[in-house]
């Protein structure tokens, strides 16, 4: 691992590394702690202010992470200072005045060309959309609601100073079999966020019909939510069913990790026998952790469809 703040190689300087992404979150992190006193003459003083750039490539000299410092943390008694850092993602949290008409990957063109943002390969539909805010949405939602728009749901990534988009899973990021990669795993289910049956009721709250998912009823009993339509051009029917939400499987692995790839919006295969997590799993959350040579990473997976 190789990692250069504001121009100046720290890699000899730099403790344990913590790299993360979530599917939740716009920008990847990147933080770790580096040694930085004025006491001892033996050790390299750098100075990281906040805003500088900060990059770390990977053994084989791939880069991995391309950012800025957003915050930094000392403290007098110690030798270390601790940096924050977020990838160029951070500055797609600039809110929009604006309307665009296009396919999606046309308005992601449109939007970031306005804030003077580099694109990379983006994934298009052959559909027109129309995506407006009067300030209320930033860079990253717009990009967001165009594909949402096309019904198609998508991951965004940043590729050096480049915005890219494609399908969640596209890429296969790694294959991990038995204990000698995966060191730990945990699988959840629950149904504390079950909802079973929607009401339909018209603006005036008059019942007009039910949605509901009936395995689910018979199952694990009724959970009822409503849903009272105030805008006539949306189909009521789709909208309630956006409502309905069965059980929700969860899980997670940790594995020693080879390489830098399993990352958040990637696809990972996993092959171990007499586990409950196995088959073929979108990553929604990632966190690496890099230390004397020890590289680490927790992988949190998207368990559509997958039964209890």
């Amino acid at each position: 691992m190789k990692m250069i703040a504001a121009g100046t190689d720290i890699s000899e300087l730099v403790g344990k590394v913590a790299w993360s992404g979530d599917e939740a979150q716009y920008a990847r992190k990147l933080s770790f702690s580096y040694a930085h006193t004025n006491r001892d003459d033996n050790i390299a003083k750098a100075d990281i202010p906040l805003g500088s750039r900060v990059v770390m490539y990977d053994d084989a000299g791939q880069l991995k992470f391309d950012g800025v410092a957003v915050s930094q943390e000392k403290s007098e008694a110690g030798v270390e200072l601790r940096l924050d850092c977020r990838d160029m993602a951070f500055y797609l949290r600039s809110k929009v005045y604006n309307t665009y008409k296009g396919s999606p990957a046309q308005i992601v063109e449109m939007v970031c060309s306005e804030f003077g943002i580099p694109v990379g390969t983006l994934y298009d539909v052959p559909e027109t959309v129309s995506v407006v805010s009067t300030g209320e949405k930033d860079v990253y939602q717009i990009m967001k609601a165009a594909y949402e728009a096309a019904g198609v749901e998508i991951s965004i990534c940043m590729e050096g100073l480049a915005v890219c988009t494609e399908i969640p899973g596209t890429r296969l990021a790694a294959i991990y079999t038995g204990d000698d990669s995966v060191t730990d795993a945990v699988y959840k289910s629950s149904m504390e966020n079950l909802v079973d049956q929607v009401y339909i009721l018209n603006k005036n709250g008059k019942f007009l019909r039910a949605v509901q998912n009936e395995e689910d009823m018979a199952a694990y009993g009724t959970v009822r939510e409503i849903y009272k339509v105030e805008d006539s051009k949306k189909d009521a029917d789709a909208e309630a069913k956006k409502l309905i939400k069965s059980v929700e499987n969860s899980g997670s692995i940790e594995v020693k990790a080879e390489d830098y790839e399993a990352v958040t919006g990637r696809s990972v295969m996993i092959m171990k026998a007499g586990s409950s997590i196995t088959g073929d799993f979108i990553i929604v959350s990632d966190s690496h952790s890099i230390e004397n040579g020890n590289h680490t990473v927790k992988l949190g997976l998207d368990f559509k469809g997958v039964e209890a």
